[in-house]
């Protein structure tokens, strides 16, 4: 699938929502703060009303999967989200958020205060940031590598009439 950018991320748990943003060439990601979980349809015209203000098309959604790669309860919390989002006519794309959280923890530890260490919402933010960015960089990845599969079928001339 091809994924519209910007994008928003989300770090789905079961009190808050951390969210960032990616710019429109997909090559950063940005903090949004985070949304307090409320009843489905609130959380869902929170998401409405983020898309609408950052201009975004698609949300990539962090999939908690266990270190083994197997789902837990909150996967299938999550998964059943997504495709709540889905229904509700958001374009949604699941990236693998092991470690996202320790990672933000780590990354707090050392760029943040105490104080601000011990507001949740912060590592939920982080946590989006993290969701995004590895997404954004597969992305490219996988762009990077299809450029070149093309350039070296037009190098072997299989490619004969591509257009621009």
């Amino acid at each position: 699938m091809d994924v519209l950018l910007p994008a928003i991320a989300l770090d789905v748990g079961v009190a808050r929502i951390g969210l960032a943003v990616s710019d429109s060439s997909g090559r950063f990601a940005f903090g949004r703060g985070f949304i307090t979980r409320q009843k489905l349809p609130i959380d869902i015209a929170a998401l409405q009303k983020l898309m609408q203000q950052e201009q975004a098309k698609t949300v990539v959604v962090g999939l908690p999967l266990r270190t083994d790669g197997g789902y837990s309860g909150q996967t299938q919390r999550v998964r059943a989200f997504a495709k709540d989002l889905e229904r509700a006519g958001f374009i949604v794309v699941l990236q693998d958020e092991r470690f996202t959280t320790k990672l933000a923890n780590s990354q707090l530890l050392v760029t943040s205060n105490k104080r601000d260490r011990l507001e949740k919402g912060l590592t939920d933010t982080q946590s989006a940031v993290l969701i995004l960015q590895t997404f954004l960089e597969k992305r490219r990845a996988e762009l990077e590598r299809l450029e070149d599969t093309e350039l070296n079928r037009l190098e072997d001339g299989e490619l004969e009439n591509v257009s621009p």
